[in-house]
């Protein structure tokens, strides 16, 4: 019903409050925007600006028009996409983010993969814990999260990847029993994250469950170095198995299930309005190939 240039041409007037200064932004002469607006408002049977000595204003028919302008030019983008992303190989830019648990092992593979599959697709990667990297997505400054236990709201979409369970983690030649018990925790100073990170929050829920107190040696919000002070025996910690991978590899540190089990879902989370993109699901598939690998390898 609508040209795309003629919502164009009404968005522009109302932001820039003029003919005039439209025209400039826009590089259209003057003369064509008011014919252009003119015809619509005949179509419509009413005044979308009202064209005054002190100026132009909008009317209250002009500000619902925009509003509908603004989402229908945002639906003709969303088509463009959706199908032009069938039509051709999955190429441009693609950010993710992952947090330091989950990015060591499954980035590289992530990257490599993707390398070699689809080579048009440029893969950025910022690693972030899940809050910032839920807040990035929601502000579409990340394509595709990678976050544990997110909040779903209507505007997001989230692919269950793996429920990972968590391990507790003590300096290498430590006794531990095996799997480690709930009231192990409360007994053996621990190193842990501040409370509003994701994973303080899911260690104080399984507490409250079995009534725990933990003592905290130290609050520590970063990987690197709550796995380099565990190393150096200044407390416990608990991680998935896959944030610790090569420090058990290099005999630096040991890891033992909790019992009972503790699970900290991973999801693939991406906004509602952009899953239609043909590069970001590509990516999100080799995500979730990747997971299922490692797990099969019996590394997550």
């Amino acid at each position: 019903m609508f040209d795309h240039r003629v919502l164009r041409y009404v968005i522009t007037v109302a932001e820039e409050g003029g003919f005039t200064a439209a025209a400039r932004k826009l590089n259209v002469a003057q003369s064509a925007i008011s014919r252009q607006v003119a015809n619509l408002e005949e179509e419509l049977g009413g005044a979308l600006f009202l064209r005054r000595r002190q100026g132009l204003e909008m009317t209250e028919a002009g500000r619902r028009f925009v509003a509908h302008a603004r989402d229908m030019l945002e639906s003709m983008r969303n088509v463009r996409d959706d199908v032009s992303s069938l039509l051709v190989e999955p190429s441009g830019p693609v950010v993710i983010g992952v947090p330091p648990t989950a990015g060591v092992t499954l980035i590289p593979r992530i990257f490599a993969t993707c390398r070699e599959k689809w080579p048009n697709i440029q893969l950025a990667v910022r690693e972030s814990y899940s809050a910032d990297i839920y807040s990035g997505v929601l502000r579409n400054e990340i394509d595709i999260g990678l976050v544990h236990d997110p909040v779903v709201l209507p505007e997001l979409y989230a692919m269950p990847l793996i429920g990972e369970p968590m391990y507790y983690i003590a300096p290498a030649g430590a006794d531990l029993p095996d799997p480690v018990p709930a009231d192990y925790l409360a007994g053996h100073p621990l190193i842990l994250p501040e409370a509003p990170f994701g994973l303080r929050q899911l260690l104080d829920g399984y507490a409250r469950v079995h009534g725990l107190n933990f003592t905290i040696a130290a609050s520590v919000n970063g990987v690197s170095i709550t796995k380099a002070m565990v190393a150096d025996g200044i407390g416990a910690t608990v991680l998935t198995r896959s944030a610790v991978v090569d420090e058990i590899e290099a005999g630096r540190l040991v890891a033992n299930l909790l019992d009972p089990p503790l699970l900290w879902e991973l999801c693939v989370l991406m906004r509602m309005d952009r899953a239609g993109n043909r590069s970001f699901n590509e990516v999100a598939r080799i995500a979730r190939s990747v997971v299922t690998d490692l797990h099969e390898e019996g590394i997550l």
